[in-house]
């Protein structure tokens, strides 16, 4: 399986399985992505009608429209195996395991997928997301990135959060090394990287102050919990108007030192390399702009 990511995965809205009303207005609320969730959200005596109800939206919802993942119970449960086997013929994009301490934990779920694949029909391969949620996690995340089945990590910081015996802050500077590793074990694998929610509602404020801070450091984008959070995600998980303009000016100033021989040029006073126009070839991208460069 080839580590990459799907396309803009700027809000990745969580919506619980069970909730019949909600799944079928979640696909037109423009978040890029769905995570039905068969875990937290789902009472236990509401987990069958959940994979019932996760299976017929991932069939009325065209994966070109939105990504379509699905969490399953944790591992160590005795539910995840009936969650995939129920869901696995609406051919998810992904599932998201949660409390992924380290990638012999998933072992089990490789095996099952791999034959569920054999015999699904058309070549079907389901991705797997690994949400970090513990201090063993997070030590562990770039072992599980790496691995070839695993195309995604996913923040799990209020699980995190209570492991390490922080309060959930706008700023997270208790858990600033763990996002950090996290972002960094991903960037290393070569696969994406996906921050964790803002429970708090009555807080838009906290919530885009979340979002530029996750977004600096290198997280393609957030998970959240309800309709309200899905704009401000996707607006503050793409580069500004200015960050735009900028990135044409040091691509064009770097494409013609280039075309003269030289591999840097000034811009504004600021040395600009191969590497930086690499960068915001990479932003221009991420807005749909195309841009005709040479050996990039």
């Amino acid at each position: 399986m080839q580590n990459s990511l799907f396309g803009l995965l700027r809000s990745v809205l969580y919506v619980p399985a069970s909730n019949q009303k909600v799944l079928k207005k979640a696909p037109h609320l423009d978040a890029d992505c769905l995570i039905l969730d068969l875990e937290d959200s789902v009472p236990e005596q509401q987990k069958e009608n959940a994979r019932a109800l996760a299976l017929e939206t991932l069939n009325a919802v065209e994966s070109k429209d939105i990504l379509r993942t699905v969490r399953i119970n944790a591992l160590n449960s005795e539910l995840w195996m009936d969650d995939v086997q129920a869901i696995f013929d609406g051919r998810p994009d992904a599932l998201v395991v949660p409390k992924v301490d380290s990638i012999a934990s998933l072992q089990k779920l490789f095996d099952l997928l791999t034959g569920l694949e054999a015999n699904h029909p058309g070549g079907f391969t389901c991705s797997v997301w690994a949400m970090i949620e513990s201090p063993l996690g997070v030590i562990n995340a770039y072992t599980i990135a790496k691995h070839p089945r695993i195309s995604l990590l996913v923040m799990g910081t209020s699980d995190l959060g209570a492991a390490l015996g922080i309060a959930p802050t706008v700023e997270r500077g208790g858990m600033a090394v763990a996002l950090q590793q996290t972002v960094l074990a991903a960037k290393a694998a070569g696969v994406g990287v996906i921050d964790g929610v803002f429970v708090d509602l009555r807080d838009p404020q906290g919530f885009a102050d979340q979002c530029r801070y996750g977004a600096a450091l290198g997280f393609n984008g957030k998970t959240v919990i309800h309709p309200s959070q899905v704009l401000p995600a996707n607006q503050l998980f793409l580069p500004s108007k200015a960050e735009i303009e900028h990135a044409k000016t040091v691509l064009h100033s770097w494409q013609k030192a280039y075309e003269q021989g030289e591999e840097i040029c000034l811009v504004d006073g600021v040395l600009v390399e191969r590497l930086h126009a690499r960068r915001a070839l990479e932003i221009l991208k991420s807005v749909n702009e195309m841009v005709e460069v040479t050996d990039l």
